[in-house]
């Protein structure tokens, strides 16, 4: 008999992971999405050049990652998809309504002696009103 607990195949694969010599790159870029729920998986490369001289200064290509992709945050603003890119978004939304009603951020200060109103217009999509449809052509009041 084994004196090895069994361990479930998700614990398996975050040992293996660890274990792995590119385990610093990988959990670099992982922490670079910022706790993203689903992030996105980019393939391909990047090629930097001189307009000049036409000569190649750099060259980036997600085969060479260690998962063969590179990993970027979904950007999702719905909590329910994914809370920490929504989180992102409430913010950065927060300091743009804030920066047009104050000033700030490349907004200038006197912005803030302007009249202010927050609209918002949307039609209205459910209900029994808006979901009735004649049958046949025909208006008809039984349903």
């Amino acid at each position: 008999m084994s004196d090895v607990p069994p361990f479930s195949p998700d614990i398996l694969a975050a040992v293996q992971r660890a274990a792995m010599p590119d385990f610093a790159r990988w959990q670099r870029m992982v922490y670079a999405t910022g706790g993203c729920a689903q992030p996105v998986r980019l393939h391909g490369e990047r090629l930097t050049v001189d307009a000049g001289t036409g000569e190649v200064l750099d060259v980036y290509r997600t085969a060479d990652e260690p998962t063969g992709f590179l990993l970027t945050a979904c950007g999702n603003r719905r909590a329910s998809r994914c809370p920490s890119c929504s989180a992102t978004y409430r913010d950065d939304t927060y300091h743009l309504i804030i920066s047009g009603l104050r000033g700030g951020k490349g907004v200038p200060e006197d912005v803030s002696e302007h009249p202010r109103v927050f609209a918002t217009f949307t039609a209205p999509s459910f209900g029994a009103v808006h979901g009735w449809r004649p049958r046949g052509g025909v208006k008809s009041s039984t349903r």
